[in-house]
Protein backbone atom coordinates (compact mmCIF):
# COMPACT_ATOMS: atom_id res chain seq x y z
CA UNK A 1 0.00 0.00 0.00
CA UNK A 2 1.42 3.56 -0.81
CA UNK A 3 1.98 6.22 1.52
CA UNK A 4 -0.52 8.45 -0.30
CA UNK A 5 -2.99 5.84 -0.26
CA UNK A 6 -2.14 6.03 3.78
CA UNK A 7 -2.55 9.72 3.58
CA UNK A 8 -5.59 9.98 1.73
CA UNK A 9 -7.70 6.97 2.16
CA UNK A 10 -9.66 5.10 5.11
CA UNK A 11 -10.89 1.55 5.03
CA UNK A 12 -13.65 0.61 6.71
CA UNK A 13 -14.65 -2.78 7.46
CA UNK A 14 -18.68 -2.89 8.39
CA UNK A 15 -20.11 -5.99 10.36
CA UNK A 16 -17.13 -7.82 10.54
CA UNK A 17 -18.35 -9.35 13.79
CA UNK A 18 -17.26 -12.93 14.41
CA UNK A 19 -14.01 -13.41 16.54
CA UNK A 20 -12.00 -14.54 13.24
CA UNK A 21 -12.93 -11.48 11.78
CA UNK A 22 -12.41 -8.86 14.58
CA UNK A 23 -8.93 -10.76 14.87
CA UNK A 24 -8.24 -9.74 11.46
CA UNK A 25 -9.10 -6.16 10.87
CA UNK A 26 -7.62 -5.71 14.59
CA UNK A 27 -4.17 -7.06 12.63
CA UNK A 28 -4.52 -4.95 9.69
CA UNK A 29 -5.35 -1.87 11.86
CA UNK A 30 -1.63 -2.31 13.26
CA UNK A 31 -0.48 -1.38 9.73
CA UNK A 32 -3.08 0.27 6.91
CA UNK A 33 -5.55 2.63 7.47
CA UNK A 34 -8.39 0.50 8.48
CA UNK A 35 -11.66 1.00 10.72
CA UNK A 36 -14.05 -0.91 11.95
CA UNK A 37 -18.13 0.09 12.39
CA UNK A 38 -20.21 -2.89 14.57
CA UNK A 39 -23.84 -2.67 15.07
CA UNK A 40 -24.83 -0.30 12.15
CA UNK A 41 -28.68 -1.47 12.56
CA UNK A 42 -29.28 -1.58 16.44
CA UNK A 43 -32.20 -0.84 17.11
CA UNK A 44 -32.84 0.26 13.63
CA UNK A 45 -36.26 -1.62 13.00
CA UNK A 46 -37.66 -1.27 16.36
CA UNK A 47 -37.79 2.63 15.66
CA UNK A 48 -39.12 2.17 12.09
CA UNK A 49 -42.09 0.60 13.07
CA UNK A 50 -42.82 3.26 15.46
CA UNK A 51 -42.66 6.00 12.90
CA UNK A 52 -45.33 7.13 10.98
CA UNK A 53 -45.36 7.48 7.66
CA UNK A 54 -42.54 7.16 4.51
CA UNK A 55 -41.25 11.12 5.58
CA UNK A 56 -40.71 10.39 9.13
CA UNK A 57 -39.00 6.68 8.01
CA UNK A 58 -36.62 8.69 5.30
CA UNK A 59 -35.06 11.03 7.97
CA UNK A 60 -34.82 8.10 10.21
CA UNK A 61 -32.45 6.48 7.79
CA UNK A 62 -30.79 9.84 6.66
CA UNK A 63 -30.04 10.44 10.39
CA UNK A 64 -28.86 6.66 11.48
CA UNK A 65 -26.41 7.06 7.93
CA UNK A 66 -25.12 10.32 9.25
CA UNK A 67 -24.26 8.80 13.13
CA UNK A 68 -22.67 5.86 12.04
CA UNK A 69 -21.22 6.36 8.40
CA UNK A 70 -19.88 10.09 9.47
CA UNK A 71 -16.37 9.55 9.56
CA UNK A 72 -16.76 7.93 6.27
CA UNK A 73 -15.08 10.13 2.96
CA UNK A 74 -16.02 10.11 -0.61
CA UNK A 75 -12.45 8.88 -1.19
CA UNK A 76 -12.64 6.34 1.05
CA UNK A 77 -13.69 2.18 0.65
CA UNK A 78 -15.77 0.35 2.64
CA UNK A 79 -15.44 -3.44 3.20
CA UNK A 80 -18.69 -5.82 3.54
CA UNK A 81 -18.81 -9.13 4.09
CA UNK A 82 -21.80 -11.01 2.30
CA UNK A 83 -23.60 -12.80 5.12
CA UNK A 84 -24.05 -8.83 7.22
CA UNK A 85 -23.89 -6.95 4.07
CA UNK A 86 -27.43 -7.81 2.82
CA UNK A 87 -29.27 -6.32 5.50
CA UNK A 88 -27.65 -2.98 4.93
CA UNK A 89 -28.59 -2.74 1.49
CA UNK A 90 -31.37 -0.04 2.02
CA UNK A 91 -28.22 1.90 4.55
CA UNK A 92 -25.19 1.25 1.77
CA UNK A 93 -26.89 2.25 -1.10
CA UNK A 94 -26.68 6.27 -0.08
CA UNK A 95 -23.08 6.03 0.74
CA UNK A 96 -21.16 7.63 -2.06
CA UNK A 97 -17.75 5.62 -1.92
CA UNK A 98 -15.89 2.56 -3.66
CA UNK A 99 -17.76 -0.42 -1.80
CA UNK A 100 -16.27 -3.96 -1.64
CA UNK A 101 -18.66 -7.03 -1.17
CA UNK A 102 -16.44 -10.35 -0.28
CA UNK A 103 -18.58 -13.46 -0.50
CA UNK A 104 -17.35 -16.46 1.53
CA UNK A 105 -20.08 -18.63 0.68
CA UNK A 106 -20.96 -19.96 -2.47
CA UNK A 107 -23.90 -17.68 -4.26
CA UNK A 108 -26.51 -20.51 -4.58
CA UNK A 109 -26.11 -21.20 -0.49
CA UNK A 110 -26.44 -17.35 0.21
CA UNK A 111 -29.26 -17.15 -1.87
CA UNK A 112 -30.45 -20.53 -0.28
CA UNK A 113 -30.47 -19.03 3.26
CA UNK A 114 -32.55 -15.70 2.85
CA UNK A 115 -35.12 -17.65 0.90
CA UNK A 116 -35.52 -19.63 3.96
CA UNK A 117 -35.70 -16.46 5.86
CA UNK A 118 -38.31 -15.11 3.26
CA UNK A 119 -35.55 -12.19 2.41
CA UNK A 120 -36.00 -13.41 -0.86
CA UNK A 121 -38.46 -14.54 -3.33
CA UNK A 122 -38.24 -18.26 -4.87
CA UNK A 123 -37.33 -16.37 -8.23
CA UNK A 124 -34.89 -14.08 -7.08
CA UNK A 125 -31.19 -14.32 -6.78
CA UNK A 126 -28.45 -13.11 -4.14
CA UNK A 127 -26.62 -11.38 -6.62
CA UNK A 128 -29.44 -9.49 -8.11
CA UNK A 129 -30.32 -7.70 -4.70
CA UNK A 130 -26.72 -7.20 -4.19
CA UNK A 131 -25.02 -6.09 -7.87
CA UNK A 132 -26.30 -2.56 -8.17
CA UNK A 133 -24.48 -1.48 -4.59
CA UNK A 134 -21.52 -2.59 -5.06
CA UNK A 135 -18.21 -1.47 -7.23
CA UNK A 136 -16.46 -4.90 -6.89
CA UNK A 137 -17.68 -8.57 -5.89
CA UNK A 138 -15.05 -10.69 -4.84
CA UNK A 139 -15.66 -14.35 -3.96
CA UNK A 140 -13.79 -17.44 -2.55
CA UNK A 141 -15.66 -20.40 -4.91
CA UNK A 142 -13.59 -20.56 -8.83
CA UNK A 143 -16.87 -21.71 -10.20
CA UNK A 144 -18.91 -18.59 -9.00
CA UNK A 145 -16.19 -15.95 -10.62
CA UNK A 146 -16.94 -17.94 -13.78
CA UNK A 147 -20.70 -18.58 -13.55
CA UNK A 148 -21.40 -14.47 -12.11
CA UNK A 149 -18.13 -12.59 -13.39
CA UNK A 150 -17.32 -12.21 -9.48
CA UNK A 151 -13.34 -10.88 -8.93
CA UNK A 152 -10.99 -14.21 -7.37
CA UNK A 153 -9.61 -13.70 -3.85
CA UNK A 154 -7.80 -16.18 -1.93
CA UNK A 155 -9.12 -17.68 1.68
CA UNK A 156 -6.92 -15.67 4.19
CA UNK A 157 -5.86 -15.77 7.51
CA UNK A 158 -6.81 -13.16 9.93
CA UNK A 159 -2.96 -12.91 10.67
CA UNK A 160 -0.74 -10.50 8.98
CA UNK A 161 2.57 -12.13 7.27
CA UNK A 162 4.62 -10.59 9.99
CA UNK A 163 2.33 -11.69 12.65
CA UNK A 164 2.65 -15.26 11.50
CA UNK A 165 6.55 -14.73 11.11
CA UNK A 166 7.09 -14.05 14.51
CA UNK A 167 4.46 -16.64 15.53
CA UNK A 168 6.06 -19.30 13.88
CA UNK A 169 9.75 -18.39 15.18
CA UNK A 170 8.15 -18.94 18.87
CA UNK A 171 6.45 -22.20 18.45
CA UNK A 172 7.45 -24.87 20.74
CA UNK A 173 5.60 -28.27 20.54
CA UNK A 174 6.69 -31.46 22.25
CA UNK A 175 8.09 -33.94 19.69
CA UNK A 176 7.87 -36.94 21.64
CA UNK A 177 3.98 -36.53 21.80
CA UNK A 178 2.43 -36.83 18.86
CA UNK A 179 -1.09 -35.70 18.01
CA UNK A 180 -3.80 -34.73 15.41
CA UNK A 181 -5.91 -31.56 15.96
CA UNK A 182 -9.70 -31.32 14.66
CA UNK A 183 -12.75 -29.46 14.95
CA UNK A 184 -16.10 -29.38 13.45
CA UNK A 185 -19.89 -29.37 13.10
CA UNK A 186 -20.73 -32.92 13.36
CA UNK A 187 -22.52 -34.46 10.57
CA UNK A 188 -22.62 -38.15 9.59
CA UNK A 189 -19.76 -37.79 6.85
CA UNK A 190 -17.40 -36.57 9.53
CA UNK A 191 -18.29 -38.89 12.11
CA UNK A 192 -17.52 -42.11 9.38
CA UNK A 193 -14.18 -40.45 8.07
CA UNK A 194 -13.07 -39.85 11.53
CA UNK A 195 -14.07 -43.47 12.80
CA UNK A 196 -11.74 -44.54 9.96
CA UNK A 197 -9.06 -42.60 10.76
CA UNK A 198 -8.88 -42.93 14.54
CA UNK A 199 -7.98 -46.28 14.67
CA UNK A 200 -4.70 -45.64 11.73
CA UNK A 201 -3.73 -42.76 14.62
CA UNK A 202 -3.34 -44.69 17.37
CA UNK A 203 -1.44 -47.17 15.88
CA UNK A 204 1.02 -44.89 15.06
CA UNK A 205 1.11 -43.34 18.42
CA UNK A 206 -0.46 -40.22 17.51
CA UNK A 207 -2.85 -39.44 19.88
CA UNK A 208 -6.03 -37.59 18.25
CA UNK A 209 -7.89 -34.61 19.55
CA UNK A 210 -11.13 -34.27 17.72
CA UNK A 211 -13.43 -31.43 18.37
CA UNK A 212 -16.81 -32.94 17.11
CA UNK A 213 -19.86 -30.34 17.75
CA UNK A 214 -23.42 -31.21 17.81
CA UNK A 215 -26.34 -29.30 19.38
CA UNK A 216 -28.17 -32.60 19.65
CA UNK A 217 -28.62 -34.49 23.22
CA UNK A 218 -28.00 -37.91 21.67
CA UNK A 219 -26.28 -38.70 18.56
CA UNK A 220 -26.30 -42.81 17.35
CA UNK A 221 -23.07 -42.79 15.41
CA UNK A 222 -20.94 -40.13 17.55
CA UNK A 223 -17.23 -41.47 17.16
CA UNK A 224 -16.72 -42.36 20.90
CA UNK A 225 -13.33 -40.72 21.71
CA UNK A 226 -14.60 -37.36 20.42
CA UNK A 227 -15.06 -34.23 22.18
CA UNK A 228 -18.62 -32.40 21.81
CA UNK A 229 -17.25 -28.80 22.74
CA UNK A 230 -17.37 -25.28 21.20
CA UNK A 231 -14.02 -23.78 20.62
CA UNK A 232 -12.99 -19.73 20.17
CA UNK A 233 -11.47 -19.32 17.62
CA UNK A 234 -8.42 -17.80 19.78
CA UNK A 235 -8.45 -21.54 21.73
CA UNK A 236 -8.53 -23.16 18.42
CA UNK A 237 -5.12 -21.26 17.29
CA UNK A 238 -3.66 -22.42 20.31
CA UNK A 239 -4.51 -26.22 19.87
CA UNK A 240 -3.21 -25.97 16.26
CA UNK A 241 -0.04 -24.34 17.81
CA UNK A 242 0.63 -27.14 19.95
CA UNK A 243 -0.37 -30.29 17.56
CA UNK A 244 2.25 -32.15 15.36
CA UNK A 245 -1.06 -32.77 12.49
CA UNK A 246 -4.22 -31.05 11.64
CA UNK A 247 -7.04 -32.63 10.21
CA UNK A 248 -9.69 -30.87 7.50
CA UNK A 249 -12.68 -32.86 6.47
CA UNK A 250 -14.13 -31.38 3.78
CA UNK A 251 -17.96 -31.23 2.54
CA UNK A 252 -18.39 -33.75 -0.74
CA UNK A 253 -18.15 -31.90 -3.71
CA UNK A 254 -16.20 -29.23 -1.49
CA UNK A 255 -12.93 -28.14 -3.63
CA UNK A 256 -12.14 -24.62 -2.60
CA UNK A 257 -8.96 -23.94 -0.30
CA UNK A 258 -9.88 -23.47 3.64
CA UNK A 259 -8.88 -22.01 6.18
CA UNK A 260 -8.12 -24.86 8.13
CA UNK A 261 -5.15 -25.71 5.33
CA UNK A 262 -3.68 -22.35 5.17
CA UNK A 263 -3.59 -22.74 9.21
CA UNK A 264 -1.41 -25.85 8.75
CA UNK A 265 0.45 -24.55 6.43
CA UNK A 266 0.91 -20.94 8.79
CA UNK A 267 2.18 -22.69 11.50
CA UNK A 268 3.96 -25.16 9.67
CA UNK A 269 1.92 -28.29 10.91
CA UNK A 270 1.57 -31.49 8.45
CA UNK A 271 -2.32 -31.78 7.08
CA UNK A 272 -4.76 -34.64 6.62
CA UNK A 273 -7.54 -33.57 3.95
CA UNK A 274 -9.93 -35.47 2.19
CA UNK A 275 -9.43 -32.38 -0.43
CA UNK A 276 -7.91 -34.20 -3.54
CA UNK A 277 -7.72 -30.40 -5.36
CA UNK A 278 -5.27 -29.31 -3.02
CA UNK A 279 -2.36 -30.73 -4.94
CA UNK A 280 -3.11 -28.04 -7.28
CA UNK A 281 -1.46 -25.28 -4.72
CA UNK A 282 1.54 -24.29 -4.81
CA UNK A 283 2.69 -25.12 -0.99
CA UNK A 284 1.52 -29.10 -1.73
CA UNK A 285 3.77 -31.65 -0.49
CA UNK A 286 3.40 -35.30 0.17
CA UNK A 287 5.75 -35.20 2.98
CA UNK A 288 3.57 -32.33 4.28
CA UNK A 289 -0.50 -33.37 3.25
CA UNK A 290 -1.72 -36.42 3.50
CA UNK A 291 -4.99 -36.90 1.15
CA UNK A 292 -7.51 -39.17 3.02
CA UNK A 293 -9.24 -41.62 0.08
CA UNK A 294 -6.63 -40.46 -2.58
CA UNK A 295 -2.92 -41.55 -0.53
CA UNK A 296 -2.94 -45.18 0.54
CA UNK A 297 -3.20 -45.82 4.27
CA UNK A 298 0.03 -48.25 4.29
CA UNK A 299 1.47 -44.60 3.33
CA UNK A 300 0.54 -43.25 7.25
CA UNK A 301 2.88 -44.46 9.42
CA UNK A 302 5.81 -42.90 6.83
CA UNK A 303 3.57 -39.30 7.02
CA UNK A 304 3.20 -39.43 10.48
CA UNK A 305 7.42 -40.17 10.85
CA UNK A 306 8.73 -38.11 8.48
CA UNK A 307 10.02 -35.00 9.28
CA UNK A 308 7.81 -31.76 8.28
CA UNK A 309 8.94 -29.71 5.46
CA UNK A 310 9.69 -26.46 6.32
CA UNK A 311 7.49 -23.96 4.44
CA UNK A 312 8.28 -20.80 2.53
CA UNK A 313 7.34 -17.68 4.36
CA UNK A 314 7.05 -16.13 0.67
CA UNK A 315 4.45 -18.13 0.26
CA UNK A 316 1.73 -17.50 2.37
CA UNK A 317 1.89 -13.65 1.63
CA UNK A 318 -0.79 -14.19 -0.66
CA UNK A 319 -2.84 -16.02 1.87
CA UNK A 320 -2.35 -13.83 4.94
CA UNK A 321 -4.69 -10.40 6.02
CA UNK A 322 -2.52 -8.09 4.05
CA UNK A 323 -2.30 -9.72 0.60
CA UNK A 324 -6.22 -10.41 1.28
CA UNK A 325 -6.35 -6.42 1.40
CA UNK A 326 -3.79 -5.53 -1.58
CA UNK A 327 -6.08 -8.14 -3.90
CA UNK A 328 -9.25 -6.29 -2.62
CA UNK A 329 -7.90 -2.47 -3.36
CA UNK A 330 -6.53 -3.55 -6.66
CA UNK A 331 -9.53 -3.07 -8.59
CA UNK A 332 -11.37 -0.57 -5.98
CA UNK A 333 -8.51 2.00 -6.81
CA UNK A 334 -8.19 1.70 -10.56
Amino acid sequence: MSRKLKETVKIHFIEWNSEYERMMTSSLSKDFPVFEIYRVKQHFKSIQRLLPGKHLKLWHRKIKNVIKFRHVKKNDIIICNGYSAFLLLDLLTSLHCKKILVLRDSVEALTSKRRRLKLLSDDENYLSRVNSVFDVIYSFDPADCLKYGLSPVDQFLPFTHNEIRLQTEKQDVEKTHLSCFYVGGYDEYRASLIRQLTPLLQTNNCHPEFYLVTDKQETYDYPSLCINEKLTYKKNIEKIKHSNIILEINKPGQTGLTLRALEAMAFNKKLITNNASIKNHDFYHPDRIFIWGEDHPAQMPDFIACPVPDIDINLLKKYCADGMLKTLLGNALK
